[in-house]
């Protein structure tokens, strides 16, 4: 494989993915007439967590059509944010001709693909970074820029790779109800697969204004650091987007997160891997606001795609009840020691 035949199949997926092709398969979806953040009251704001399933995408239509279809059952449940999980704009690779044979050729002789463990060839990763950039960019953003103006949400639209000068970044874009970009948010920490596609990361945890509020958007392990949640609030934001791509500690890092710091989260994932087999979408409240005093809000039953979502309201966060021993319905099945993560970094980094 080498860079002729790449820049070839590039300049061909740039006739089969374009802007005006994304906005007319969309645009046949249909467009909602109601707007959910058209009135906003911080004791009933509803948010929605996306739960994907890995899987290979036919075309084009396939990926937007799916992406849209999720969206809209969010929406039509009241959501007026939605959370997409992390890689998403990834995702759209898998409809790259002979993708498998990219994938086993970057890979560097393993024979696995997964996202912890893997070897990568650093150069092999910059050059598809580089050739197939614009196919990946043009994808994400100008489907989940459709899907937020057709719907009329406020979407996080997980997060994509973006090339840019020389350096990948893993980057969420979060896009108004008129389809306008309403901020951004990009990987802080560059741990296991992130680390092994060489992304560099930033030192900035944003603040996105919207109708409910100031929100955050923390993505994946960024979780495993307290601090980036910790500065979110400090800022102001009361709702946690995490945007998620793997099972392991997040969910329950989730609970902690917002019990620690007095907030909501949303955590949104990729199942249906061998790896994802667990990883179950949901949102997450302090425990003394939560009906079974565990943290739940609302979760997913199953590794199903589907949307979770619920009500939440922004005014108990200033009347929550604070326990003085140990809650044994939080703590239920959980191996964590405290409220902050402490021991072997899931991701097994010994560094």
């Amino acid at each position: 494989m080498n860079k002729t035949w790449l820049d070839i199949l590039s300049f061909l997926m740039s006739f089969q993915v374009t802007p005006k092709r994304i906005d007319r398969i969309l645009e046949a979806k249909g467009r909602r007439e109601q707007q959910n953040t058209a009135f906003v009251a911080p004791e009933a704001v509803r948010v929605s967590a996306v739960q994907l399933s890995v899987r290979k995408y036919q075309n084009l239509k396939d990926y937007a059509g799916q992406m849209y279809d999720l969206a809209k059952e969010a929406a039509e449940n009241g959501a007026q944010l939605v959370v997409f999980p992390e890689y998403v704009g990834l995702l759209a690779g898998t409809m790259l001709p002979n993708y498998e044979k990219i994938i086993e050729w970057v890979l560097d002789g393993e024979n696995k693909v997964g996202l912890s463990g893997v070897k990568l060839a650093p150069e092999k990763v910059r050059l598809l970074a580089e050739t197939f950039h614009h196919f990946l960019y043009e994808t994400y953003m100008y489907t989940f820029s459709a899907i937020a103006r057709l719907l009329r949400i406020y979407l996080v639209a997980g997060t994509c790779l973006f090339y840019e000068d020389g350096q990948l970044r893993n980057r969420c874009v979060v896009f108004g109800p008129d389809g306008e970009p309403a901020g951004a948010q990009e990987k802080v920490s560059a741990v296991g697969f992130d680390k092994a596609l060489g992304v560099t990361p930033c030192d900035v945890i944003e603040t996105i204004p919207t109708p409910m509020g100031d929100i955050s958007v923390v993505i994946g392990s960024d979780n495993y650091y307290f601090e980036c949640v910790k500065i979110a609030r400090a800022r102001g934001a009361k709702i946690i987007a995490a945007p998620d791509s793997r099972e392991g500690v997040t969910r329950d890092l989730l609970r902690c997160r917002a019990d620690e710091q007095n907030l909501y989260t949303v955590y949104s994932c990729l199942t249906g891997t061998r790896e994802h087999t667990t990883a179950l979408a949901g949102i997450f409240a302090p425990v003394g606001i939560t009906p079974g005093r565990d943290g739940f809000v609302a979760c997913a039953a199953d590794t199903e795609p589907q949307t979770v979502t619920a009500r939440v309201n922004l005014e108990k966060l200033e009347h929550v009840f604070t326990e003085s021993g140990p809650n044994p319905e939080f703590l239920r099945g959980d191996y964590l020691h405290s409220y902050r993560y402490c021991g072997t970094p899931p991701l097994g980094e010994t560094e």
